[in-house]
């Protein structure tokens, strides 16, 4: 394949849809065939949630980013043929923060109420996937991947406890699945005639 490919994820405004509280985010992403059927991955996102009942009011926000790659299993027909069908396994991270405006626990003694202010937290994770991206009009992709992820650690706050990681979903879960949806446009460069020229 020539070129970068730059992608949106049209999956993730719409989040809220499917799962627990008031989730939006935005996601983008950019991949290029640097070795035959090797294609290195950059992806970074902004991601938010908040959950309001009678009793809480939470609020957890951040930017996370992804690095890895695909290896694509399809064998291209010519130079011009751009579908893959992959593997890959990314590297993520997330710098969140999150507050508690307030909450109310109904104890032996009668309701207490409380909030807690801004609170920073880092988080890191790996995530193995499956997916294809194919042309659907020229330069012009649509793909899916299905993820898994796998929660390596977080920052321990003493209260409240991290209950969101951007990026990640749940922190209490050891394991997440994911899926995502997106479009690409390719931006067509040859590098390797470049490098070639140059010399």
């Amino acid at each position: 394949m020539r070129g970068f490919r730059a992608g949106f994820d049209v999956t993730r405004p719409f989040q809220d849809l499917w799962t627990k509280g008031n989730r939006y985010g935005t996601e983008v992403s950019v991949d290029m065939e640097l070795w035959p059927n090797w294609f290195p991955v950059f992806e970074t996102g902004y991601d938010a949630m908040r959950i309001k009942t009678n009793y809480i009011d939470y609020k957890s926000n951040g930017n996370y980013s992804r690095v890895g790659f695909d290896y694509n299993f399809l064998q291209a027909e010519n130079k011009e043929d751009k579908d893959i069908f992959f593997i890959g396994f990314r590297y993520s991270f997330a710098l969140s923060r999150q507050q508690v405006d307030y909450y109310l626990i109904d104890s032996y003694w009668g309701l207490e109420n409380g909030r807690f202010g801004n609170q920073n937290y880092f988080a890191h994770w790996g995530e193995f996937m499956i997916g294809i991206k194919g042309e659907i009009l020229h330069n012009f992709y649509m793909g899916w991947t299905i993820r898994g992820k796998v929660n390596f650690n977080h920052k321990e706050l003493e209260l409240p406890p991290v209950y969101f990681i951007p990026g990640y979903g749940k922190a209490e879960k050891g394991f997440n699945l994911d899926f995502t949806y997106s479009v690409y446009y390719n931006l067509p460069w040859d590098f390797r005639k470049s490098v070639k020229a140059k010399k």
